[in-house]
């Protein structure tokens, strides 16, 4: 009997070397893996998952396509690497859109990460053809996100660079970004 209760000590316990719980992946990592990226494509219910890395003016960009189920139209999201800020187990960054036309559409963007995936789970536009400056977290309970942009001015073409600074902050309720007044 006292061999018998070592044998299974012996196998429970060697058993144990092989069960591990894998690390949480970290943010540097995610953003090398764009096939972990689960992003909802605005103005529809699909989602996609990212596909590649592209560099656009020097910076990293997570990239993915979707296309209409009727072919009409593509969307391409490039999503920025550079402005991906996380606390716990949310991220915030931006992404842009592209299509058949001629904007440049920016979205601000929360996900939630589940070890080695990360899921969105809302978007809220905020311009056509800004610049992004930079993303933060500023509260995680409630989350509260603060983006800091360029806008174009009332009188600047959309062929010149955007040149009014402005500042929004947004909060996670239900799973949506409501501006802060």
């Amino acid at each position: 009997m006292k061999k018998w209760m070592i044998l299974v000590i012996a196998i429970i316990l060697g058993s144990g070397v092989f069960y591990t719980v894998a690390p949480p992946i970290t943010l540097k990592e995610l953003i090398t893996q764009p096939q972990q990226w689960q992003v909802k494509v605005p103005d529809t219910t699909a989602s996609i998952h990212l596909k590649s890395i592209k560099q656009l003016q020097q910076h990293p960009y997570l990239m993915g396509e979707y296309q209409t189920p009727d072919g009409a139209d593509n969307t391409t999201i490039y999503l920025d690497a550079n402005q991906v800020v996380q606390q716990g187990k949310y991220i915030a960054t931006s992404f842009v859109t592209t299509n058949s036309g001629s904007g440049t559409f920016y979205y601000l963007s929360v996900f939630e990460q589940h070890n080695k995936n990360v899921d969105n789970l809302t978007n809220i536009f905020i311009g056509d053809r800004i610049n992004i400056e930079k993303i933060t977290i500023v509260s995680n309970n409630p989350l509260m996100i603060k983006i800091d942009y360029k806008t174009h001015g009332e009188n600047t073409p959309y062929a010149l660079p955007a040149d009014v600074a402005k500042s929004q902050i947004y909060q996670l309720k239900d799973n949506q970004l409501v501006l802060q007044q």
